[in-house]
């Protein structure tokens, strides 16, 4: 080799090295997406790539629906372009958790979310994405509404899944050892012959049951007064929200105390307006606008235990007319139908409903019993 052909290796070496460093340089401040990151292995115009992102756009006008908690078990196909869109709704209070299970850990799955901009589930924005390496996702409920979910394996993969969506509330619970069934008394419900509402929730325990700290913070303020009776409030940060305890029996903090989750702060009772009725703890949350619902904020949730783990890559139908629905349960809306013996593709399976996609890529959910699994090739 020549002095002129090093010195060019050289000086290309330099070059590349040098356009990784103003790349990396740029994505700390850009932040790219790990799916954006995974694009740049492409050629813009690479077929698959472009087959990939269609499969992406389309997906994002996917109109099936769950509630959670969601869990879901398949398998990824190399020739199907998998697609998973889901419609969920949300509320304020609540942190949605978005997990995929497979192997190996090392492959991609990218999971975004989306919040729809209105009623008509058309419109929607794009909130977060999963992050490089990692097919988790989380995020704090900050606006009750409608989301929706999209979950998109790498090109050419073919594994094994489990996914699972679910809910987790913001807050611990506010009475210790009780639970979601010791809430009795809800948001809204009419006080004093309908001439106001009730802003909070009633969480009934025996007298002297240890009330706690939901979250770390600082006491606001402490004393006997009011409709509440003995009560504390509890500042969530400088600017965040307040948290009011009341009808207690007892108070063990004082004003100006820091606390962690966990900490007592009194012992559950029924003065103020709560005296003809069983000791219970009065549970609010405040605002700068006002009280909210807290029920989100603290109410115990589940995940769904997956069954086994569903194989079925594409099924072909057993009778006429066989109904396609926009949710895995019978109370969903009917959208489509099968007719006897049409192939269909297999995207996973939720409880005793197979998630599908028709010839004409119309996704929807049927039930088990109307469709017979083909052997995978």
């Amino acid at each position: 080799m020549n002095y002129r052909n090093l010195f060019i290796l050289i000086f290309l070496g330099i070059l590349i090295s040098g356009c990784k460093q103003v790349r990396k340089a740029a994505d700390v401040i850009i932040q790219p997406t790990a799916r954006e990151v995974y694009e740049r292995n492409f050629s813009k115009n690479d077929s698959l790539l472009l087959r990939w992102k269609n499969a992406f756009e389309s997906a994002k006008h996917d109109s099936i629906q769950i509630t959670l908690p969601y869990s879901e078990s398949g398998v990824f196909s190399i020739e199907n372009f998998n697609v998973y869109s889901y419609n969920i709704q949300l509320k304020e209070g609540e942190r949605i958790v978005i997990e995929v299970e497979k192997q190996p850990d090392s492959a991609f799955v990218f999971v975004d979310l989306f919040q729809a901009k209105s009623d008509s589930l058309k419109i929607f924005k794009h909130l977060k994405s999963s992050d490089d390496k990692k097919s988790t996702l989380s995020l704090e409920i900050e606006t009750s509404g409608f989301y929706k979910v999209i979950v998109q394996p790498q090109m050419q993969l073919q594994i094994p899944f489990v996914l699972k969506i679910y809910t987790e509330p913001l807050y611990e619970f506010p009475v210790s050892g009780a639970g979601n069934k010791n809430i009795q008394s809800f948001w809204a419900d009419p006080r004093d012959a309908g001439s106001r509402s009730h802003e909070g929730v009633d969480i009934f325990a025996d007298r002297g049951t240890p009330v706690v700290a939901v979250t770390d913070g600082i006491v606001s303020s402490t004393g006997e007064r009011g409709l509440g009776g003995k009560q504390v409030w509890l500042k969530d940060g400088i600017f965040g929200k307040t948290i009011y305890y009341a009808h207690l029996d007892s108070i063990a903090v004082s004003e100006g105390k820091k606390v962690k989750i966990g900490d007592t702060l009194g012992f559950v009772g029924n003065t103020g307006n709560a005296k003809t009725t069983p000791p219970h703890l009065h549970f609010g949350i405040y605002k700068s606008k006002g009280a909210v619902n807290p029920l989100s904020f603290i109410k115990k949730t589940e995940i769904q235990t997956s069954e086994m783990p569903s194989s079925v890559i594409k099924a072909v139908t057993l009778k006429n007319r066989s109904e396609i629905r926009k949710g895995p349960a019978s109370v969903y809306k009917e959208f489509g139908s099968l007719k006897k013996n049409d192939t269909i593709i297999v995207l996973g399976k939720n409880q005793k409903w197979f998630h599908i996609q028709t010839s004409d890529s119309l996704k929807g959910y049927v039930n088990e019993t109307v469709i017979k699994p083909l052997p995978s090739n």
